[in-house]
């Protein structure tokens, strides 16, 4: 059985969530609730619970302040929220679980299911490490990303060390400085919007570049230079706005 803390000042909300997981997720137990940050990083010393469905924003801070005052390594966490743009940058490049209100079914039961399969690997906790770190900085200043792949590894990437990324069938490959390339189960499209805060251009349609790395941009050949003698096609629709970028960077 998983032990279960449900932090969230709205009381319907903390009930809805304890039913729906009796009565869809019976290895779930939920042992204890709490209304505010305070009292939620309290219960979850009281109980070291296995799992934390967290509110994101409370009247006395945010779920990042609990996480900040109570984790310790041990325990994996899903947000629950009704208002999930002010912190979903931060949390998507973490791969932190996250359900949006009204929860339904099949949200719950898809976060709750990640998890477990987590906690029976016994995953080792770097993406919380990663969210609080990102945490409070301005979209373009944030500097790790989890990178998922098909197997129970995931890779923390410095995004400063992306050259570019591309979508491939089975997901996005990543190519870093120093010549690696790492695949991710996420679709590019999926990437194309996270990084477009951080000073990402797509430059055709399945390639988006570091537009800092850059080293030199052919406008009469369509083509931009990455360290390593990597080359890039750039759609020419694109390139008198990847130009300015650059120039820019």
């Amino acid at each position: 059985m998983i032990r279960a803390v449900i932090i969230d000042d709205e009381r319907n909300s903390r009930d809805i969530i304890s039913l729906m997981l009796g009565k869809y997720c019976p290895e779930v137990e939920a042992v204890s609730m709490a209304s505010n940050c305070r009292e939620g990083i309290e219960q979850i010393r009281l109980h070291r619970p296995q799992l934390v469905f967290l509110d994101l924003e409370m009247p006395d801070g945010t779920g990042f302040d609990v996480l900040a005052g109570a984790f310790d390594n041990t325990f994996e966490t899903i947000f629950v929220t009704a208002f999930e743009k002010r912190f979903l940058h931060t949390i998507r490049l973490s791969e932190v679980e996250l359900i949006l209100k009204p929860i339904d079914k099949e949200s719950l039961l898809q976060a709750v299911g990640n998890v477990m399969q987590r906690l029976k690997r016994n995953e080792k906790h770097d993406r919380y490490r990663i969210l609080l770190h990102n945490f409070g900085r301005p979209a373009n200043e944030v500097r790790q990303l989890v990178l998922p792949s098909a197997g129970p590894e995931e890779t923390i990437v410095e995004v400063q060390d992306i050259l570019y990324f591309e979508g491939v069938a089975d997901g996005c490959l990543f190519t870093l400085a120093d010549g690696r390339q790492l695949r991710s189960v996420r679709s590019f499209r999926y990437y194309t919007e996270l990084f477009a805060l951080m000073h990402f251009f797509q430059v055709n349609n399945t390639q988006m570049v570091q537009v800092g790395r850059i080293s030199k941009i052919d406008a009469s050949a369509a083509r931009l230079q990455l360290p390593g003698d990597l080359r890039l096609d750039v759609t020419p629709r694109r390139m008198r706005e990847l130009q300015s970028l650059w120039k820019h960077s």
